[in-house]
């Protein structure tokens, strides 16, 4: 037998390229890590107030992170867990967790009550924040209504100068608040209370209050002799730069 070269066997035999290519496949990345977490209503600020037995109190938790991998954590109230979460993040980015529709976020006892979303992994690193609620003790009897708002439209750029805001006057609500926001989930800049179904600002007041080019958000939320109440959705609106009323 002759004694040449072994035949390698993964080698097809007379090959001129005996060379062997591996591919690896790029390994995920696992370490995840949170940068931020910020908890909110559905009114986009820290706290609310519904009344006892209120069906749908949601809250929302932004969770800016990077890297991928597994988060965990549940939602707390009072310093009971309401519901665990678990939810694989990838590449980096912001995600919103909602509590869950069942078991709902408590509204049987009047009072304060304080909202947590806990993150036990990874580890946050970072003071964990909490929101507040207060239950009221008139009992919740259905929807809130919805006023519809006529003027001015949602996302308007205005002349720096006199406005009006308006809104459909509905029968069974007698005062109704004005709220203006430069950040929705901060303290309104300006609100006011009235019987009218609109409010007008004359220039001189407006330019105490707001500034051109800044973008500012409003609601109008009503209320009845009894427990009906009602509330439109945000809206947006900024006075224009260059205006020919701009000081």
């Amino acid at each position: 037998m002759s004694s040449g070269a072994s035949h390698h066997p993964f080698v097809k035999a007379g090959s001129e390229d005996t060379s062997v290519s591996l591919l690896l496949a790029a390994q995920p990345r696992t370490n995840l890590s949170i940068q931020r977490i910020e908890l909110y209503f559905e009114n986009r600020r820290a706290d609310t107030t519904v009344m006892r037995d209120f069906p749908n109190l949601k809250a929302f938790a932004d969770v800016t992170f990077t890297g991928s991998g597994l988060l965990q954590g549940y939602w707390q109230v009072d310093g009971r867990i309401l519901s665990y979460v678990n939810q694989n993040l990838t590449f980096g980015g912001r995600i919103t967790i909602q509590t869950p529709k069942t078991p709902p976020v408590p509204t049987f006892d009047t009072g304060s009550h304080v909202v947590k979303f806990v993150i036990t992994n990874p580890p946050a690193g970072m003071p964990l924040p909490s929101i507040l609620y207060f239950v009221t003790a008139a009992e919740f009897k259905g929807s809130p209504l919805a006023i519809k708002v006529i003027s001015p439209s949602d996302k308007s750029v205005l002349e720096y100068g006199a406005v009006k805001f308006k809104w459909e006057k509905m029968s069974t609500l007698s005062t109704y608040s004005i709220q203006f926001y430069e950040d929705p989930k901060s303290k309104p800049v300006f609100s006011l209370s009235t019987n009218n179904a609109s409010y007008a600002f004359t220039e001189s007041y407006l330019k105490k209050i707001f500034s051109p080019d800044r973008k500012y958000y409003w609601i109008v939320k009503g209320c009845g002799t009894g427990e009906e109440t009602g509330e439109s959705v945000m809206r947006w609106f900024k006075f224009k730069t260059g205006s020919k009323n701009t000081p």
